[in-house]
């Protein structure tokens, strides 16, 4: 199995790539990382798309959702108990 890795777009101070691999059946399949300020944050698992082009997309659609999700909970704040927490500092 051929394994491709690209980069995928992301937002400035993210880098994320993606090693996309034919499968046996004629599927395309891989899987990403995301990193923010070069410290990986997210591994994502692209499952069969029928197409490279559709694995790709689904990649590029599933790292701008984590970023998304990310990025509003940047900046420190009180969480319920009144402590300030950032993910990924625990």
């Amino acid at each position: 199995m051929d394994i491709v890795r690209l980069d995928i777009r992301v937002p400035e101070g993210w880098s994320c790539w993606f090693a996309l691999a034919l499968a046996p059946h004629g599927t395309y399949a891989g899987f990403a990382e995301l990193s923010h300020q070069g410290i990986a944050r997210c591994a994502l698992v692209i499952t069969r798309q029928l197409s490279s082009d559709a694995a790709v997309r689904r990649a590029t659609a599933r790292a701008e959702h984590f970023v998304r999700q990310w990025m509003p909970q940047r900046s420190p704040g009180p969480d319920i108990s009144g402590s300030t927490t950032v993910p990924g500092s625990a």
